[in-house]
């Protein structure tokens, strides 16, 4: 759609309101082929899927699945997240039932976005809305890098602690550590 990056500052651009999003959403405004997201009032195209995307995503939501306290949290594949003027749709995340949604749940306990093509939007742009949304912690998993980075401590627009790591944590949903090289080969299968 619009071929601006989200972190511009261009002044010329119409930047929509979350509600004007809403708007355009539920008046049919896009087809059932349009794959964007709002971010900081832009629609942005989202990346195309790929098969390690998709293997990737189905064996991380299996993983979550089976640790996370089902009574307490919901494990949401492919779903939005409004946060102000910006409707991520992270490729997974755990949100506690009892969540504010002022349209979509406003904060997630974790947030996995899967990167084949989307790493400069997953590791310099989404970090910002996360962050600011007090997700606690956030994981990109980088299939074409063969890494995970993990930013965890949100602190105003950002995270006090961004580490590539070889095990996937989530201290306060008490998950068993997920060895990135298990997600890696999990995408090639």
């Amino acid at each position: 759609m619009v071929g601006v990056a989200a972190d511009t500052d261009i002044e010329d651009v119409h930047r929509l309101t979350a509600d004007e999003y809403h708007t355009m959403v539920e008046s049919g405004g896009f087809d059932e082929d349009t794959r964007v997201e709002l971010i900081d009032g832009l629609l942005v195209d989202m990346s195309p899927k790929t098969a390690e995307h998709e293997n990737a995503i189905a064996w991380l939501a299996e993983q979550l699945f089976r640790w996370v306290d089902l009574a307490r949290f919901q494990v949401r594949v492919t779903a939005a997240m409004s946060l102000g003027d910006s409707e991520p749709e992270p490729d997974l995340s755990v949100i506690d039932r009892h969540v504010h949604r002022p349209y979509h749940p406003a904060t997630a306990v974790l947030v996995v976005e899967v990167a084949v093509s989307s790493q400069r939007r997953d590791l310099r742009v989404k970090p910002r809305l996360y962050a600011r949304a007090g997700v606690p912690v956030y994981w990109v998993v980088d299939l074409d890098g063969g890494r995970a980075v993990v930013h965890s401590d949100p602190v105003g627009d950002g995270y006090e602690r961004v580490e590539v790591v070889t095990e996937l944590t989530a201290p306060q949903l008490e998950l068993e550590p997920i060895a990135v090289a298990d997600v890696l080969a999990a995408a090639r299968d």
